[in-house]
């Protein structure tokens, strides 16, 4: 890991696209917070875990240890963040339209 900067990140969704990015920009010395909507998501991060196969628990482990790696479900801490990152799914419809109703 890189020296820590002050910037804040926040990621929505911590699936398979949102928890590789909050692991490799923790690794890169950013401080993030992620949001999920699964409590048990949520204390599995924050416990130095992985729920995503292709993320070691070891790289997780090590943010929370170094405080670079947080998860929640208090959308209200978005205003801690400098930027914001939505990771969340858009599945097409049948019609190949974009469900954006997680967004």
């Amino acid at each position: 890991m890189t020296e820590q900067t002050s910037t804040t990140l926040g990621i929505i969704g911590l699936g398979y696209v949102g928890l590789p990015l909050a692991v490799e920009a923790g690794r890169a010395g950013i401080k993030v917070l992620g949001f999920d909507v699964n409590p048990s998501v949520v204390d599995i991060v924050n416990a130095g875990g992985s729920h995503i196969q292709d993320v070691p628990a070891a790289h997780i482990e090590k943010l929370r240890q170094d405080r670079c790696l947080e998860a929640t479900f208090d959308m209200t801490r978005l205003r801690e963040c400098d930027v914001v990152s939505i990771c969340v799914p858009t599945p097409l419809s049948k019609t190949r339209d974009p469900d954006v109703s997680y967004i």
